[in-house]
């Protein structure tokens, strides 16, 4: 067994730095290599038009230049596609509204850090800035997203995770982890996922629809998705109650000195 150890050093170094060279950073996408996003069109416009898709699922009817009725697409059709004088429902996504497979476009921040794209294994997210748009990293072709190394790994290692919603609205867990989470969200016969993430030492849960933050001890500990906040824990008969609590406006929370600063 001591002869072999040895051996068993340099195989375990040798699967690491193996490893290690199958996980890559993404590329990050300019503005204007993003996929062009859909642009509602408007009954008043001068055209004539009898009716403009005003989403990319439904369809507003138009007379003397106003939108009358609201028509949303079917399920059969569920995309919206706009024509020289009337729109059409189709199977067929229109520009800017893409099947949500190939979709490339930034997210709205619901945390800092970096995310998984809700739809498309083969980029992520880097939020700097809550409610701001994301920043898109593309993997590049045979490589996809891997949550554990925030960075790229190759397909031959392992697969993607893809988010499996149901037949209606709800929460759903991202693969295996309990940090990550997707709410779906059924409109129309489309399904549009979109992606969160809990604070450190918070896990999301299914029977509540929230994260549930654990108390490493007493204090305040900030919270990792918006600096402008932390969490109090305290005891109380004997189990820790945890609040969470704001810093003042254009202040975070310095953990080091427990104060927002």
């Amino acid at each position: 067994m001591h002869r072999r150890l040895p051996f068993l050093i340099f195989l375990y170094n040798l699967l690491s730095i193996t490893q290690a060279q199958l996980d890559v950073p993404g590329v990050r996408l300019n503005r204007s290599s993003l996929l062009r996003t859909f642009t509602p069109g408007s009954c008043s416009d001068g055209t004539g038009r009898t009716s403009v898709c005003s989403s990319c699922s439904s369809q507003s009817l138009c007379f003397g230049g106003n939108a009358i009725a609201e028509v949303p697409c079917p399920g059969s059709n569920p995309y919206c596609n706009p024509g020289s004088v009337e729109t059409s429902c189709s199977s067929s996504p229109a520009a800017g509204c893409g099947s949500t497979g190939s979709q490339v476009n930034a997210i709205v921040c619901p945390a800092l850090g970096v995310l998984p794209d809700p739809s498309n294994c083969n980029v992520y997210h880097v939020c700097r800035n809550l409610q701001q748009n994301s920043d898109v990293y593309q993997c590049p072709p045979g490589y996809h997203f891997n949550l554990t190394t925030k960075w790229c790994r190759s397909d031959q290692v392992d697969q993607c995770v893809r988010i499996t919603c149901g037949t209606t609205s709800g929460f759903v867990y991202y693969g295996n982890s309990r940090q990550y989470f997707a709410l779906c969200v059924v409109a129309n016969g489309v399904t549009t996922p979109y992606i969160f993430k809990c604070p450190d030492r918070s896990t999301f849960s299914v029977n509540t629809n929230s994260c549930v933050y654990q108390c490493a001890g007493q204090g305040n500990f900030v919270n990792s998705n918006d600096p402008s906040s932390f969490y109090q824990c305290y005891l109380a008969n004997g189990s820790y109650v945890v609040t969470l609590q704001r810093c003042p406006t254009g202040t975070v929370f310095n953990e080091s000195l427990q104060y927002c600063s």
